[in-house]
């Protein structure tokens, strides 16, 4: 047992789940020792991306154009991102790729709906509460009530994951609709994840199953996690991820 009880975050989300999950080594490095992973391209065009569509999804219906559009990617570019890029993206033609690849997952969205047709209860909603005592952070993209229940949608810019890698991804929906549902206490029916680099929707109806793994996931990450800071023991996993891992270099597997 470890000398010192290591301090673990107030808070469990998506992604600190997943990161635990994968290698609680890493999890301890980024979540208890602060060690911070740098931006990368991948990360920041999803921000830049997001922060485009969020706020277009705020203006009124009939504004939400592919000119619209267009005038928020430039105005925040220019006064956020172009500064915010510049030191990870180096070099005008990677740049203009940056910019390009950016605007395609935009452009893509108009082809899978119809922004203007479109009504949204919440967008960029902060989620604060808890899962049987264990409390939960997270900001959902995008959700709306139908007659039939609440739908809740997650833009993606990435590649969209082949069918026995997208669990990790309905799961952070997942998590999310079950804090919804219960601070609205109303029924969400569906998760749908816009995968707007490949112009793919997938969705997924939400079940008691469903409801029942995040609740017993939650709850045993957060005991994992909690005997671990006593022990002072996160064990490294060796993980098809290890090679983009920013920590491998201090890795006990890697660093023999």
């Amino acid at each position: 047992m470890s000398e010192f009880i290591l301090e673990p975050p107030p808070y469990l989300s998506p992604s600190s789940i997943s990161t635990f999950q994968q290698c609680p080594l890493k999890y301890k490095y980024s979540r208890i020792d602060g060690l911070q992973d740098p931006p990368t391209e991948a990360t920041l065009r999803g921000n830049f991306v997001h922060s485009v569509l969020e706020e277009m999804y705020c203006f009124p219906a009939d504004t939400r154009t592919l000119a619209t559009a267009k005038q928020l990617a430039k105005d925040l570019w220019e006064s956020e991102y172009m500064e915010r890029v510049a030191p990870y993206v180096r070099g005008e033609e990677a740049m203009r790729l940056f910019r390009w690849s950016s605007w395609w997952c935009i452009e893509n969205l108009f082809s899978m709906e119809d922004p203007t047709s479109l009504h949204f209860d919440g967008i960029e909603t902060e989620l604060n509460d808890t899962i049987d005592g264990v409390a939960i952070k997270g900001f959902i993209d995008r959700w709306r009530k139908t007659d039939d229940g609440i739908i809740v949608g997650d833009y993606k810019t990435g590649k969209t994951p082949s069918p026995r890698f997208r669990e990790d991804k309905y799961f952070q929906l997942l998590l999310y609709a079950y804090v919804l549902e219960k601070q609205l206490n109303q029924t969400v029916k569906e998760i749908e994840l816009l995968f707007i680099k490949d112009s793919v929707r997938l969705s997924k109806e939400v079940t008691d199953e469903d409801r029942e793994n995040v609740r017993t996931t939650v709850v045993q990450v957060r005991k994992d996690i909690d005997e671990r800071c006593v022990s002072g023991e996160f064990e490294p996993i060796k993980h098809r991820l290890c090679d983009w891992c920013n920590y491998k270099s201090i890795c006990p597997i890697w660093s023999k």
